[in-house]
């Protein structure tokens, strides 16, 4: 599971839920979650929680917290909860939104599901599910049929308003449609990190070259003498002695001919350098200096 998820697919079930269980004692209770037409600005909540009022019937509903499992929740996974909660409030202020402008009442979450059914299908058109729990049948098909049934009950209102009302129902898939080719979270960090990376490591070639034009003159000057004196000079140990002690054992460094003090691209910014300059020094004063 991704680990900036919150979980609101579970929170979105846990209070359908809730509600459900609660008309049970409180059936009248249920007419102040209900989208009223001309109510809209005296109950503003209604425009979210007409969503979560349904039937009676048992089976339906457990059908539709199932597929609000099975749909959203990959969803969520896969853009993240920040993403997933966007195109929630879409769905839902979408369908709510154009009910109220129409004058129709809404209840019952089939704006959010229309949404989350036509999303999956167009990422997963393949995945097959147990109609009834009996008949398969792919993903694909379904979000035709609900398109189908959607535009029949739609265009009985007229055209215009059931073009409209097909939108409204439709916006959480069409926020999707119009953001699919945005990048990822995931892709949004692995960018973020791939070029963080990069300043770090243009950063520390930095200092190293820094750091490495600061020792060159040095190591020339400890080669030249070790070389005409074949022995280390005593004024060169400290300096013997700062190369050892920047000598870092995790870095592999080039063969001994190899090394070309700071005019050689390689060695300029190599973190190697103060390794590569105290054996060319210790070279020269064997006689081995180039």
């Amino acid at each position: 599971m991704r680990s900036d998820s919150w979980r609101l697919t579970e929170g979105l079930i846990f209070v359908h839920f809730a509600v459900f269980i609660l008309s049970w004692a409180n059936r009248e209770g249920l007419a102040g979650l209900v989208l009223l037409p001309g109510q809209v600005v005296s109950r503003p909540w209604t425009l979210v929680t007409y969503q979560f009022v349904h039937g009676s019937s048992v089976f339906w509903f457990f059908i539709s917290m199932l597929v609000l499992w099975i749909m959203a929740k990959p969803l969520e996974e896969s853009w993240g909860s920040p993403r997933f909660l966007v195109f929630w409030l879409v769905a839902t202020f979408g369908a709510s939104l154009t009910a109220a402008g129409l004058k129709l009442p809404l209840f019952g979450d089939t704006g959010v599901g229309t949404s989350i059914l036509l999303t999956f299908a167009t990422l997963y058109p393949e995945v097959e599910f147990r109609l009834f729990f009996i008949i398969p049948v792919k993903v694909k098909y379904l979000a035709v049929v609900a398109v189908a049934w959607l535009a029949f009950s739609s265009l009985q209102l007229g055209l215009l308003a059931g073009v409209a009302n097909i939108v409204g129902m439709c916006s959480g898939y069409l926020f999707f449609l119009a953001t699919r080719k945005m990048p990822t979270r995931r892709k949004l960090v692995f960018e973020y990190k791939k070029r963080k990376a990069t300043v770090e490591v243009k950063a520390e070639a930095a200092q190293a070259e820094q750091r490495n034009q600061g020792w060159n003159a040095k190591i020339r000057e400890a080669v030249a003498r070790s070389a005409e004196r074949g022995a280390i000079a005593a004024g060169d140990e400290a300096l013997l002695a700062e190369l050892d002690a920047a000598n870092d054992p995790s870095i592999t460094v080039c063969a001994p001919s190899e090394f070309g003090f700071v005019e050689d691209d390689t060695c300029r910014t190599c973190p190697g350098f103060a390794e590569c300059g105290a054996r060319a020094i210790r070279m020269a004063a064997e006689g081995d200096a180039d």
